[in-house]
């Protein structure tokens, strides 16, 4: 007879590749529930307000007048530069409301003689544009500013928009899909009742209120998201936390900077230097034009105390 030396009753011992999984498993769950948190968080800070709305109206203000003094500082090397697009914003904001700073750098941009002359239609909408010189200009352009200059005179213009993916809802992308909203935004002075054409405004405005919902950086290019969604008409698709963000990230001298931390517009990966931060036109310009939509054209969208805007 065989004996059994087996005890009854004894526990088997779990192997060692069993305890390996779990121990792993854990760490797993873990680092999921630590990303979750921290997308979710993340979330939150870039689109939630815990801000009153008199606190906001008083931050909006604050930040105007610092910006307009940095504008008045500037105002020789806004002149120097020339960047029409900039000169172009200024004069709807001096429209929205009137400020004897943006009317006086139009007026002399527009006063100095410069070539191509065809280019100042971007700011004057009566402005005579000469044909051959604007088809010439249209030839030696790069693609978004070929859709700037069709717009300033789509019927002098020889050149398709179609072929040119003008009308494209869904190809353009980061800094294209935002010159193409400001072309769409200019072709409406001669096609104002297109419904085709305000239809394609709203998408592409739709599109970028997307973007800015998982946007982190508050870099040159998520100011001008928002700003050219105001712009377009669409103030119910931009959140005050957005606009609060921008604010938050003003420089002491007034303006604005395409960094955040170690990230710019250009780059969707941190990018390491020891050069410090330099305030930026194109991103201070754009952003006090955002800054005067909230105030003067969009206050009861934004629940400020004064609601009564200065044009109709």
């Amino acid at each position: 007879m065989t004996k059994d030396n087996t005890k009854s009753g004894t526990p088997k011992k779990q192997p060692k590749n069993k305890s390996a999984v779990r121990r792993l498993f854990i760490i797993a769950a873990i680092l999921i529930a630590i990303v979750i948190v921290t997308v979710t968080a993340t979330l939150i800070y870039n689109n939630v307000s815990f801000t009153s709305d008199s606190d906001f109206e008083k931050q909006l203000d604050r930040s105007i007048e610092n910006a307009l003094a940095w504008t008045e500082s500037n105002k020789q090397t806004i002149l120097t530069r020339k960047n029409i697009a900039l000169i172009k914003m200024l004069a709807e904001a001096d429209r929205l409301h009137p400020t004897p700073l943006f009317s006086e750098i139009v007026d002399s941009f527009m006063s100095t003689p410069s070539r191509p002359r065809c280019w100042k239609g971007l700011v004057d909408p009566d402005w005579n544009v000469d044909k051959v010189e604007l088809n010439i200009t249209i030839k030696k352009e790069y693609l978004d500013n070929k859709w700037v200059l069709y717009a300033i005179a789509p019927d002098k213009a020889e050149v398709d928009p179609k072929e040119l993916g003008l009308f494209d809802a869904e190809k353009w992308q980061h800094r294209k899909l935002t010159h193409q909203l400001d072309a769409l935004l200019l072709l409406k002075r001669t096609k104002s009742e297109d419904t085709e054409l305000d239809k394609l405004i709203e998408h592409l405005a739709g599109r970028l209120t997307t973007q800015l919902t998982t946007d982190i950086p508050v870099t040159d290019i998520y100011i001008q998201k928002a700003t050219f969604i105001l712009r377009a008409g669409h103030p119910e698709k931009i959140r005050k936390r957005w606009i609060e963000r921008i604010i938050e990230n003003q420089r002491a001298d007034g303006g604005w900077d395409d960094r955040w931390f170690s990230f710019n517009s250009e780059s969707k990966k941190p990018v390491f230097n020891s050069r410090g931060k330099e305030t930026n036109q194109h991103a201070t310009l754009q952003a006090l034009t955002m800054l005067y939509l909230v105030k003067h054209r969009y206050p009861e969208n934004f629940l400020l105390a004064d609601s009564q805007t200065d044009t109709p």
